[in-house]
């Protein structure tokens, strides 16, 4: 099976009350575990790059050892950029192989975001690849909840702004945030009841690290079809690194020990992302 638009995806997602999850690479050894998740718990995955994790996570490497992934899973397979900075930026990982893209110009001028957001959605739709933009702004887990909540997305404008790109899907902002929570989230149900009343594109909702589990299930029944997870999968790494070390997983030195390392971090994002995977399937249909 080739790599697939998430629009195929969040299409499915949809129709069988179910979120898809956008899980996060900062490295190219998160990958393998993510696809055996997806592979046991039988369900479809975004695997994703934020925009300044190219820096480690060559975006040609991981297009095609993602291609490879998906050529032996039984399961539908995305790859997209997160975060995008830039049409540019969007369109080089295009050339590269990705199935989708993400692009966030959400605090630009809505004018401004609108022209580039349709251009790209033009150009990348052309080539068959899915674009997934944002309006309102994603804040930190670490700013009061009054600044996570200031910019949250304005009814309105998405309907505009969907109507007007084009994009297969929209970020929006309801109060989540990114990285580990200190303040919230509290999340504006009410909001995203409106939102996915008036908006006809799939709504994703970034942030989804640490998110109690009631929370996440009642923004997939009201009408989430995909969930971003990173932070959370970068600490399973790091901390299975920092445990299997303290350890001294396996009792053995030299290269054997290392496999032995990264194997264990590896299994602590496996596990994490089965867990994951299992909530957003809660109401699954068959």
């Amino acid at each position: 099976m080739n790599l697939v638009p998430i629009s195929t995806l969040l299409s499915d997602a949809r129709s069988r009350h179910y979120a898809v999850g956008g899980f996060n690479v900062f490295n190219l050894e998160m990958l393998d575990p993510i696809i055996r998740a997806a592979e046991e718990e039988k369900t479809p995955v975004v695997v994703q790059v934020y925009t300044g994790d190219l820096e480690t996570v060559d975006g040609e490497y991981i297009s095609q050892m993602t291609k490879i992934a998906a050529k032996r899973l039984s399961v539908p397979l995305s790859l997209q950029l997160d975060h995008g900075s830039s049409y540019d930026l969007a369109m080089k990982c295009i050339g590269w192989g990705f199935s989708s893209v993400m692009i966030d110009l959400s605090r630009t001028s809505i004018e401004d975001n609108i022209e580039d957001t349709k251009r790209l959605a033009q150009d990348a739709h052309s080539d068959g690849i899915s674009v997934e933009a944002e309006l309102g702004e994603i804040y930190s887990g670490k700013d009061p909840v009054t600044v996570q909540k200031s910019h949250l997305t304005n009814i309105d404008l998405a309907a505009r702004f969907v109507e007007e790109t084009g994009v297969d899907a929209l970020a929006v902002s309801i109060g989540t945030a990114h990285g580990v929570y200190t303040y919230g989230p509290d999340i504006d149900f009410g909001l995203l009841t409106r939102l996915s009343d008036r908006i006809a594109v799939p709504l994703v909702v970034h942030g989804g690290s640490y998110v109690p589990e009631s929370d996440m299930l009642r923004m997939i029944t009201t009408g989430v079809a995909k969930v971003n997870i990173g932070t959370e999968l970068l600490n399973a790494f790091f901390g299975g690194l920092k445990e299997a070390v303290q350890n001294d997983v396996g009792d053995v030195v030299g290269d054997d020990h290392g496999r032995a390392v990264i194997r264990h971090a590896q299994d602590k994002v496996e596990q994490l992302v089965r867990a994951k995977i299992r909530l957003l399937n809660t109401y699954r249909t068959k």
